[in-house]
């Protein structure tokens, strides 16, 4: 009896090169910041539909990078991805563009 298994292979290594086309994404995102800042107002960031999260996501990225290279004395050897684990939870969007420390329930 033969059976033949079909192999999955995916490519999880990263290419060479990585192009952005930051025109693109910066007009994507500024037509729809302004209603998502407005919708997603307190609410903390993981209780966000996946499609918003998916667009606040580089702003927080961003927000965390600037605020580690203002602290790089205190914050050093904490890479963006451990802020982002330890703080993901405990922040929420503000009508007014910035995010904000949700209240402990």
């Amino acid at each position: 009896m033969n059976s033949s298994a079909q192999v999955l292979k995916l490519n999880l290594l990263p290419p060479e090169k990585l192009y952005c086309d930051f025109n693109y994404w910066s007009s994507l995102f500024t037509q729809d910041m302004q209603m998502i800042w407005e919708k997603g107002h307190c609410v903390p960031l993981k209780n966000l539909p996946s499609g918003i999260s998916d667009m606040i996501f580089p702003y927080l990225l961003l927000a965390l990078s600037d605020y580690k290279l203002l602290n790089r004395n205190k914050l050093s050897g904490i890479g963006l991805d451990n802020l982002l684990n330890l703080w993901f939870e405990k922040y929420s969007l503000n009508k007014n563009g910035y995010f904000q420390l949700t209240n402990p329930a």
